[in-house]
């Protein structure tokens, strides 16, 4: 068997000896064409939808895309301002498994981080820069020269690109504390929590299988998921910085594209390049070009893009535009090749522009004029509300204190208390957010670049010269997040006495002009209740009974009226409800059933005590006096515009009559000539009939009124022109401190805002008439 086989190898071989070498090459190669043809057929014929499925696993990948919120708009008489838009920013990133100079990488990263957080910035900002990309609490002997900071990052930039094995994966996030419990019995080393997350380091793992066995049984995952999880692998991404400025991205981008150009004329060579290792990557950023304008009004989005209060949150299923993700094809070294064309139907999403009633320059009138006057009257809380009575569009809602929407985390800073901005703390700083050092009870702060701790001062010790004291810039904290206008409740008194007369009139029918007799005082069962000026006593007209705001009148009227007629008022008016306004966190006060009312408490009711109101209500009521009798719904959208271009407009909702219109018209007057004569005549603005009440009114504390000097609350509320209102104005200034009647330092103000109206609105004189 042997012997013949050998015989055919020789014959074989003496064959080959015979035959042409080029044919015994030729014929190899026609061999080995065939073998080649036959494995790319199986490969694109046979086996093509194996093989495609294979390539597409490892190629395709899912990549959520960064989306932007759409934009708000504010009106104006001539156009529509942003006041809140998306921009689409950069994060930079580097792969550190290039293998070309690092060195060079890292002056280049330096340059570029110093530039984006401390270049042309005041030491504070950069400091706070510094702590955030150092990730560090404190730098000791920090030193605010371009030197010493670009030393602190590159040393920061080589330890992170130094890395090349991942030793940190997020396994589950928000995890149950009792699930965090169970993990830690397993007692496993590379696993680590932190803020009920779960973490672990794939360098450490020991047994992958049964690592990933013990935590399925607590995550309940795919076990192939969590095994793939933790295997072993090198680092391809290495972040660096967030939100790159347009201005240093473009930099980026330009100095990539001159490397490029510099390898293709063979100026540089490739191993001295850079630009293999950056990544680049979209980092959607909302931002408020008009910063802290109407900022009780709109609010922000944090770093996550989760709403936070007002508009920002009640409008945020269709700011918002849906995640989707898109499909792209990565080359070896994970870089995109290419985005998969898919259908526009793929896109649908639920999205619109809105465009408040907010008028941006009135807005910025307000506030510029409470930023003036606030000094002035050293006051701790400011809210004015503009509303148009007709249409009861919002045109400002401006509270003080405000915060900058592009800097939230700024309601945050400390200042510390120091005699030369405070030499009366006990007064200035009533009320205020105020800490004290001590180490017995505290929480950390950080207060000029160190740790602090302090805790809350009670009020007996904010006039204790010894005591370390520190207050928040803003001087309430978080709380200027608050819309004073909607969410906070308060006593209005008589500034609210223009609408009992209102009711007197739309019952009885009687004349303005009227007498009647003012003993000055009325008890009720035990309590005692008077007038506070003597320009009410004796034989007076109704008419200066309103302008005086003579509480013992404003009794009378209740005598009248009484309990249920006066309630059904009260309720016409919207009181004890919400308005309604497309704002989060409306707050209100129920009315109590009439039926349960005192004697002395429906007569005190009679100039609004026990009844607490918002300015916005406040706002609502005077635009019943002033728009000749309706209730509308207030407004703050002008209008809504679709996917489909198609612009959704937002039209006066009445929704029923509060009294008739010849009162609405007798109450105005009176309300004149609360302006026109007497203390209110420094309001009157010249050559227009202008409607206003004001008064002063305490702080009620505990079941009873504060009795400490500066515990009053300024109410104003005006409207005009008389004849045909284009604007109500509510003012609300609580704990002012140069003075204790609103009126006696209130009228320039006043009139500056009316002035301005009247002249942005095109109103003519009664001169000009």
């Amino acid at each position: 068997m042997n012997k013949k086989y050998h015989n055919y190898i020789d014959d074989l071989l003496k064959l080959f000896d015979r035959l042409p070498r080029e044919y015994l090459v030729l014929g190899f190669f026609v061999i080995f064409s065939f073998f080649i043809i036959g494995k790319v057929f199986s490969y694109t014929v046979l086996n093509h939808e194996y093989y495609k499925n294979l390539a597409d696993k490892q190629q395709i990948w899912k990549v959520e895309v960064p989306v932007n919120r759409w934009t708000i708009y504010s009106s104006t008489n001539w156009s529509e301002i942003v006041l809140a838009t998306s921009l689409t920013l950069y994060d930079l990133a580097i792969d550190p498994e290039v293998k070309w100079d690092k060195n060079r990488l890292s002056i280049f990263l330096t340059d570029i981080v110093y530039k984006q957080i401390c270049q042309l910035k005041p030491k504070d900002d950069c400091y706070k820069n510094m702590l955030k990309f150092l990730r560090v609490l404190e730098i000791e002997k920090f030193k605010y020269d371009e030197e010493s900071i670009k030393e602190l990052i590159l040393n920061k930039i080589q330890e992170r690109i130094s890395k090349t094995k991942v030793t940190n994966v997020v396994v589950a996030e928000s995890l149950e504390q009792k699930y965090i419990d169970k993990l830690i019995e397993f007692k496993l080393p590379w696993i680590y929590v932190s803020w009920l997350n779960v973490y672990a380091n794939p360098e450490e793992i020991i047994d992958i299988k049964d690592t990933a066995l013990k935590l399925n049984t607590i995550l309940n995952y795919n076990l192939w998921d969590v095994e793939k999880l933790l295997i072993k692998r090198k680092i391809r991404y290495i972040p660096i910085i967030s939100k790159l400025s347009i201005t240093i991205s473009d930099e980026i981008e330009k100095y990539i594209k001159e490397e490029k150009d510099a390898m293709k004329k063979r100026i540089l060579d490739e191993e001295n390049s850079i630009w293999w290792f950056i990544i680049m990557t979209w980092n959607p950023s909302r931002y408020y070009p008009e910063w802290a304008v109407a900022s009780s009004v709109i609010w922000f989005t944090d770093s996550n893009w989760v709403w936070r209060y007002w508009i920002e949150w009640y409008f945020n299923d269709i700011l918002k535009w849906n995640k989707w993700k898109i499909l792209v094809k990565k080359d070896i070294q994970w870089r995109t090749i290419d985005p998969l064309n898919l259908d526009s139907n793929d896109f649908n999403t639920v999205w619109a522009d809105i465009t408040l009633t907010i008028d941006r320059n009135i807005q910025k009138k307000v506030e510029d004029v409470i930023a003036e006057w606030v000094k002035k009257f050293n006051a701790n809380k400011w809210t004015i509300v503009v509303m148009e009575p007709k249409t009861w569009d919002l045109l400002a809602m401006a509270t003080y204190p405000n915060s900058d929407l592009n800097d939230p985390s700024s309601v945050y800073d400390l200042e510390k208390v120091t005699f030369a901005k405070y030499p009366n703390p006990k007064i200035d700083l009533l009320w205020k957010v105020v800490l004290v050092e001590d180490n017995a009870v505290w929480e950390e702060f950080f207060y000029d670049w160190k740790k602090i701790k302090l805790r809350l001062a009670t009020r007996e010790e904010l006039a204790d010269p010894i005591l370390v004291k520190y207050k928040y810039k803003n001087d309430f904290w978080a709380w200027v997040y608050q819309n004073d206008a909607i969410f906070w409740l308060y006593e209005p008194w008589s500034i609210m006495k223009s609408l009992t007369v209102a009711i007197w009139l739309d019952a009885w029918e009687i004349n303005r002009f009227d007498m009647y007799q003012d003993n000055m005082e009325l008890t009720i069962d035990s309590f005692r209740i008077k007038n506070v000026w003597e320009q009410c006593k004796w034989y007076k007209s109704f008419n200066n009974a309103l302008i005086f705001s003579c509480n013992v009148w404003m009794i009378r009227i209740v005598q009248k009226i009484w309990k249920s007629l006066l309630y059904n008022y009260f309720d016409s008016f919207w009181f004890g409800k919400p308005t309604w306004i497309t704002l989060d966190s409306e707050v209100f006060s129920t009315l109590p059933n009439y039926e349960k009312w005192s004697k002395a408490q429906m007569y005190t009711m009679s100039y609004w005590l026990w009844i607490s109101v918002t300015p916005l209500q406040m706002a609502t009521a005077y635009s019943v006096l002033a728009n000749w009798w309706v209730y509308i719904k207030p407004n703050i959208i002008k209008s809504i515009k679709m996917p489909s271009w198609k612009v959704v407009t937002f039209k006066p909702e009445i929704t029923h009559r509060v009294i008739k219109e010849s009162t609405s018209k007798t109450i105005t007057a009176m309300l004149v000539d609360s302006i026109d004569n007497w203390f209110a005549k420094n309001w009157k603005v010249e050559w227009y009939n202008m409607a206003g009440k004001t008064w002063t009114a305490q702080i009620a504390f505990r079941w009873w009124y504060e009795d400490w000097p500066w515990s009053t609350i300024w109410s104003f509320a005006w409207y005009g022109p008389a004849e045909d209102p284009k604007f109500v104005i509510i003012m609300k200034i609580e704990r002012p401190r140069t003075t204790i009647y609103g009126w006696e330092s209130s009228a320039y103000m006043f009139g500056e805002i009316s002035k301005f109206l009247l002249d942005y609105y095109g109103i003519p004189s009664k001169l000009k008439k």
